[in-house]
């Protein structure tokens, strides 16, 4: 079973992604009037004089900031409503929220790290962030078949999709490709491990036995090998016919 870390949520309701996806389009919307003005004060410089500025609120902030670009801000918007409202349905808000703000901190201290000997870069919209919740999405439902751009797609398939486009797509942000070669695979291994792994923040007394951790195994199994069949069903009568 996993942790619960929160109430949960009544009705299908998302509040916590409702809350960055409005807060995401205020700030926006203040932007583009202040001339990418609170880009400046929201986006993180991954840059080794960084720690001097004192400016540690951008580290959190970043996800919000999108240039004034506003194909940036749906891309982002569309991806969250929908991967990241099927995670915290899953989870509960205060799981997704952290999932959410900590794999964009790893990946901007992972940039930050490495910045003295591969370059600079700079975090802004929602990177790392954003392939994670993808990446969760798929490890959580791999067989689920999703529709990119009316193309039916299982959501496994999706997940490398989404590692891909951060990895080639947004290697710039991350200050020169080798970097992003090295932090992105990192954050996605952390992506994956946060969802599969049953991540609790409450220390445990005792741990599940043997015998439970075979029985847990046999479900997962059990469950992958009917999301199988259940992917590749044409009629649902045929789900419930004996296979011969």
């Amino acid at each position: 079973m996993r942790p619960v870390w929160s109430s949960p949520m009544r009705g299908g309701e998302t509040p916590a992604v409702y809350a960055l996806l409005a807060l995401s389009g205020i700030v926006f919307l203040l932007d583009f009037y202040m001339q990418n003005t609170l880009t400046l004060l929201f986006a993180w410089p991954l840059d080794p004089a960084w720690p001097a500025s004192g400016h540690f609120w951008q580290a959190l902030t970043f996800p919000f900031a999108h240039g004034g670009n506003f194909w940036y801000l749906i891309t982002d918007a569309l991806v969250l409503y929908f991967f990241g409202g099927s995670l915290e349905r899953s989870w509960g808000a205060g799981r997704f929220l952290f999932f959410f703000f900590a794999t964009g901190l790893i990946a901007g201290l992972l940039g930050l790290a490495l910045a003295p000997v591969l370059g600079s870069g700079l975090f802004y919209g929602m990177v790392g962030s954003l392939m994670s919740v993808v990446i969760a999405f798929a490890a959580l439902n791999p067989y689920a078949t999703v529709l990119l751009y009316f193309f039916p797609l299982q959501a496994r398939w999706l997940g490398v999709l989404g590692f891909a486009f951060e990895l080639f797509g947004r290697a710039g942000m991350y200050g020169s490709p080798l970097k992003a070669l090295i932090v992105v695979p990192l954050t996605a291994a952390f992506a994956y491990w946060f969802t599969v792994g049953r991540v609790s923040l409450r220390p445990s007394r005792r741990g599940p036995s043997l015998k439970e951790q075979y029985e847990r195994w046999q479900q997962r199994r059990r469950m992958k090998q009917w999301q199988r069949r259940v992917s590749r069903i044409e009629r649902p009568d045929d789900l419930f016919k004996d296979q011969k």
